[in-house]
């Protein structure tokens, strides 16, 4: 799964948490930064160390690309991707195939012409706010994300596949890629 995290790298936009997720959800024909997640990963507040989780950030929209061109770079690792390009590789089915099989902790895929179709998180989660009393990452409680994206849909995974929140049970159920991103 594509996901656009909210990360202490917010520092270069205008707002951190949420306002820079909802302007990257209407962002679709800008190039964003993306780390893709499998269902057993780690995010950077579940144990461990944050450097070496599977993500720089524990809330982010899930995108799906649909157009050919639309990954710009991959890489394994951080590929140092900003406003000026990414040091990534061009995507081939080796090297999209390697930034995953290869990646040590989080990847980086830079993508544009995305379709945004929900919100994933890592509980529990911290996001990066930035503000007039302050900035950094604060934690957030699942309750708070939930009314933040009221509108959307919201996946994570549970150690070994991915879940997605129901709310009218208020439970978490698992859920195939598949039915995440159809084809």
């Amino acid at each position: 799964m594509l996901v656009h995290f909210n990360t202490p790298m917010s520092v270069n936009h205008p707002t951190g948490f949420p306002g820079d997720l909802h302007n990257a959800k209407a962002l679709a024909g800008c190039r964003l930064s993306f780390s893709t997640i499998q269902a057993g990963d780690r995010g950077p507040w579940q144990g461990g160390k944050p450097a070496d989780a599977n993500a720089g950030g524990s809330v982010g929209i899930v995108v799906d690309i649909k157009e050919e061109g639309s990954v710009i770079t991959v890489d394994a690792g951080d590929s140092g991707s900003g406003a000026l390009g990414s040091l990534g590789k061009s995507p081939t089915s080796q090297t999209c195939a390697d930034s995953i099989d290869h990646r040590r902790t989080s990847n980086e895929w830079w993508v544009q012409d995305y379709m945004p179709l929900g919100v994933f998180v890592f509980l529990p989660a911290c996001v990066f706010v930035k503000g007039q009393s302050g900035q950094g990452e604060f934690p957030i409680d699942q309750a708070s994300i939930l009314k933040t994206f009221s509108a959307n849909r919201i996946f994570s995974t549970d150690g070994c596949r991915f879940t997605e929140y129901d709310r009218s049970p208020g439970t978490w159920l698992p859920i195939s890629y598949g039915d995440i991103v159809p084809r």
